[in-house]
């Protein structure tokens, strides 16, 4: 340790470890002299203070702390008795895999599994059940060639060929002892043998003859039998007897040597020097294994290596796999350190995925806002749920990508809750919502103004209505409300008037771009955003064009739920998902 003086000069003190009394000077021993050992003689060799983290002589026995060479051990060898407490605490850090498979406890999981696998059989069994004729002509074709090579390897195994070799060896190295001691044993392999495959002639000609007494059905069977049986011999090595029913691509499946090969091809420094150690940097925590429609690997990348380094390599890692880039998602392990990879690889690619119908669509008679409303699934076909309550969505997409499909099933969601008031606006004017104007408190469809100033005035009415929901909540005991916000029960008493309140505002960019408008109506948004979330009021927004002014940067940046489809670029991917949102993947 070191201390610092007012003048600057740094005075060394010598580190005492609380355990070793052997390396501190008795205090009553007065100090020897230069040159003796007598009084002020400093020692020749000072004993060396023992490192911080070494554990000392715990245990009495000299074996802690040993010194070498004048440096003292601080770790202890591999041979240390375990500490059952080190166990026991390490255990407790380390992660325990689950005892049933993720997969099998998601029931959309397990049913895509087995979907994909029954699927699979069913395609396969079909397949070459209907090309049984042609497989049977195949063999027949090859029975001959099967029953030749039956006769020579038995004429050969019998009167034993393979060691013909040896014999002609022992001749021309004129080795007349070899010759006859291998000649000896080949004539006593062969006796044996003649009874072997002389007993196989009996029995077999025994079996011919019960197969010749039977019936016309079993003549036929056994003859179909041993014709296929010897078509099946006579197949060369280079052909196959069954046709492919499936046809493969060139990585089927993921192997940990394909993902350290597409890791290799990423340029990474850190992952090059690992590979070129043998991978020895690259591990792989847990077995890859099928997840959903495609593969899941985990993988610890290299020391100084993030998940985000990845990510932002996605196509060239999908180069590397060989797959296209719709099938590969990289994304981290949030649960994990920043080097925890976790990779899946699907087996199609995502525009090729057929879709199915939600939920929403096809069992939902009432939702809850309340509660987490199914929005869709990821690229893993796991179910993407969203708590629309105390939060604001904003949906950004470029014309035709699909925006108002994502808004419609928000809208429906909330059309579907009967205390819901929905106040829809589409300013396209093409009636992409207007399913909706049968059930909405309020509805305009168009781009013209007349529609704009309608729109506007129905945010005036919910800017105001908010402070009236503030009133009410105020005025409420703590007991009915002791976070000051709207919950399920007062929701459902309508006396109150704190029901939820559902403003959709599609192509929201007409509005907040009006030269006439779009200053007042994006200072509305903004307190609907900041003021609403606590008071049931929800406003949800969809824009084909995230630019300043299409967009207030005070509504982007308040809103809490966000959704980007395909968009031009990485600043308008940012615009509507947050700043830097496109670096960190």
């Amino acid at each position: 340790m070191s201390f610092t003086k007012a003048m600057g000069e740094v005075v060394r003190l010598p580190v005492q470890h609380a355990d070793t009394a052997d390396f501190a000077p008795a205090l009553d021993t007065p100090p020897t002299a230069p040159g003796g050992t007598g009084a002020g003689v400093p020692p020749t060799n000072p004993p060396r203070p023992m490192p911080f983290g070494d554990p000392g002589d715990r245990d009495g026995d000299g074996d802690d702390g040993e010194a070498i060479e004048g440096r003292v051990l601080v770790d202890r060898p591999d041979t240390f008795r375990p500490d059952v407490r080190a166990r026991r605490m390490s255990g407790e850090r380390a992660q325990r895999r689950p005892i049933v498979a993720p997969w099998l406890r998601d029931a959309t999981e397990a049913k895509a599994t087995v979907r994909w696998a029954v699927g699979y059989a069913g395609h396969v069994t079909g397949y070459h059940a209907a090309r049984v004729p042609l497989y049977s002509l195949r063999l027949a074709g090859r029975s001959p060639r099967g029953l030749f090579r039956v006769v020579a390897g038995t004429w050969r195994w019998t009167f034993d060929i393979e060691s013909r070799p040896l014999r002609t060896h022992a001749i021309d190295r004129r080795n007349d002892d070899a010759y006859l001691k291998l000649m000896s044993e080949r004539n006593d392999r062969v006796r044996a043998r003649m009874l072997v495959t002389g007993a196989g002639l009996v029995g077999g000609g025994l079996a011919a003859m019960s197969v010749t007494a039977a019936g016309g059905v079993t003549q036929t069977a056994v003859l179909a039998a041993v014709v296929l049986l010897l078509g099946w011999i006579g197949t060369p090595t280079d052909r196959r007897v069954l046709d492919t029913a499936v046809v493969s691509t060139k990585a089927p499946k993921l192997t940990s040597e394909i993902v350290v090969r597409a890791l290799a091809s990423l340029g990474n420094a850190e992952i090059n020097k690992a590979v070129g150690k043998g991978g020895s940097g690259i591990t792989f925590p847990a077995p890859i294994t099928r997840d959903g429609p495609g593969w899941r690997a985990e993988v610890d990348l290299p020391y100084g290596v993030t998940a985000t380094d990845i990510m932002e390599r996605r196509d060239r890692l999908a180069s590397g796999l060989r797959r296209p880039l719709g099938c590969v998602w990289p994304e981290p392990a949030h649960d994990q350190h920043a080097g925890r990879l976790v990779l899946w690889v699907g087996d199609q690619d995502m525009n090729q995925v057929k879709s199915t119908a939600g939920p929403l669509a096809k069992t939902a008679t009432r939702v809850d806002l309340f509660k987490p409303v199914p929005f869709g699934t990821d690229q893993r076909g796991r179910p993407v749920t969203v708590e629309l309550m105390y939060a604001n969505a904003l949906i950004g997409a470029m014309p035709g990508m699909g925006k108002t499909f994502a808004m419609r099933v928000l809208a429906l969601a909330a059309a579907l809750d009967p205390t819901a008031d929905l106040r829809v606006y589409e300013l396209k004017g093409t009636g992409d919502l207007s399913a909706l104007e049968k059930v909405a408190h309020q509805y305009g469809s168009g781009q013209d103004d007349d529609t704009l100033a309608e729109c506007l005035a129905a945010l005036r009415e919910l800017r105001k209505d908010l402070e009236r929901r503030a009133k009410a909540i105020r005025k409420l005991p703590k007991d009915l409300c002791p976070e000051n916000k709207v919950t399920p029960e007062l929701a459902a008493k309508r006396s109150l008037g704190l029901y939820p309140s559902v403003f959709i505002l599609d192509e929201c960019q007409n509005l907040f771009a009006h030269p006439d408008f779009g200053d007042e109506a994006a200072r509305l948004a903004i307190d609907i955003i900041k003021l609403g979330r606590a008071l049931g009021v929800i406003l949800l927004l969809a824009t084909q064009r995230p630019d300043k002014d299409s967009l207030p940067t005070g509504v982007s940046a308040n809103v809490g739920l966000r959704f980007c489809l395909k968009v031009m670029g990485q600043t308008e991917n940012d615009m509507i998902l947050g700043t830097s949102m496109y670096k960190n993947g």
